[in-house]
């Protein structure tokens, strides 16, 4: 099956020459913050690559014929003829979503391509959630149109989670079906494998890898972002930026403050900068931002645990086996959370309970068991969704 994967997989430029054999090209590389926004700019917050990465990883498809591609971008490109050529190249179209469902999005010239298509691709939509409790009523006309357009033509109208599933059938989209985040699904060994033992053992000595939202003041989520910090202090740990920095001023001008060869920036300089806006005493050993998946995978590895308030950090780590605890400080990490039997706490009963107390209850071998028992089965509802329409998961528990 050829498969158009809709999403950015991959932070790489796309050719504007549309010929045979070409590919995207990475960014160059740049040694300030500052300059990663172009980067940034190629899949937005980086938990987008975990996300739109997956579908591609764990379906079986005609590789050579299978793409990475934008349903917006191609239907400029391709003017009048777009329907046609899609429908002659593809067999069908993945989209991989997020939290598109609240007020002030605007997908216009996304609903705009997907209706100049006119059915002529079957398509599925994986991932896509609430964020908040808005009512219909507060959504843009754009979001409901394409809310109205998965829930007729889709053959799989795949949502995050059970509350997702439930506001949308409430609210008229009755074909909504909670398959979890497809991102869950491409490492299955490594998720079977996370055992605490080790990093229970630990306690308060371990190696934490985080992400969340350190911000400066007036930042977006900044309380987060700071009581993050404050929980952390006193613990060896490192932090994964996904699009924070970009709120960061002058500081991400400052020049050799992001060394692209090893994926971090310079720990000193943000430490006291941070700690200066912040109030709060940063002491980060490390900061990472990662424009591919292994690379992140792969820094996750030289931790003990993740302990983080951005999910698809999480994720990430435990694609790599990495045991991990979500700090869910709102609807969207509960929901995914909640769906897998994840661990889970929020920032201020991590902070009460400090790190060693946290590890022995939220990764206890019960609870990791239930966490495997829950996950086996979301897995396996999955992929019988996936094969009712002839779509092969290849990657097994």
């Amino acid at each position: 099956m050829r498969m158009l994967f809709h999403g950015p997989g991959v932070a790489v430029h796309r050719p504007t020459a549309r010929y045979p054999g070409l590919t995207g090209v990475q960014p160059v590389v740049v040694d300030t913050l500052a300059g990663l926004k172009t980067s940034q700019k190629l899949t937005s917050n980086r938990g987008n690559i975990i996300h739109a990465e997956a579908p591609a990883r764990l379906f079986q498809k005609d590789a050579a014929g299978s793409a990475y591609g934008n349903i917006v971008g191609l239907s400029r490109f391709l003017g009048a003829g777009f329907a046609d050529k899609i429908a002659e190249s593809f067999d069908l179209i993945v989209f991989s979503m997020a939290n598109f469902i609240r007020p002030g999005v605007d997908m216009t010239p996304f609903v705009n391509a997907l209706q100049l298509l006119k059915g002529r691709v079957p398509f599925i939509v994986l991932g896509a959630g609430l964020q908040g409790q808005s009512r219909l009523d507060e959504l843009s006309p754009s979001v409901k149109r394409t809310l109205a357009i998965y829930n007729k033509h889709a053959l799989v109208f795949g949502v995050r989670g059970k509350q997702t599933q439930t506001w949308l059938h409430q609210n008229g989209f009755p074909r909504a079906e909670a398959l979890g985040c497809p991102s869950l699904y491409s490492f299955p060994q490594s998720v079977m494998s996370v055992d605490g033992t080790a990093v229970r053992a630990k306690g308060n000595s371990a190696n934490v890898m985080t992400a969340g939202y350190l911000t400066v003041k007036n930042g977006h989520n900044f309380e987060r972002g700071f009581k993050l910090a404050k929980a952390l202090e006193g613990v060896a740990s490192s932090y994964v930026f996904q699009d924070e920095f970009l709120q960061y001023g002058d500081l991400a001008n400052q020049p050799r403050s992001f060394n692209e060869g090893s994926n971090t920036a310079d720990a000193s300089l943000l430490n006291a900068a941070l700690s200066r806006e912040t109030g709060a005493k940063v002491q980060f050993d490390r900061y990472y931002y990662f424009t591919e998946s292994s690379a992140w995978r792969q820094a996750c590895l030289s931790h003990d645990v993740y302990v983080g308030d951005r999910f698809h950090g999480g994720v990430a780590a435990l694609q790599a086996g990495l045991p991990t605890v979500f700090l869910a400080q709102d609807n969207r990490v509960s929901e995914m959370t909640e769906f897998y039997s994840l661990p889970r706490l929020t920032i201020d009963e991590f902070s009460k309970m400090g790190l060693k107390k946290t590890l022995d209850k939220l990764l206890s071998s019960e609870a990791l068991d239930k966490m495997k028992t829950t996950y086996r089965t979301r897995h396996a509802a999955f992929c019988e969704s996936m094969a009712r329409h002839g779509i092969k998961v290849v990657t097994q528990p």
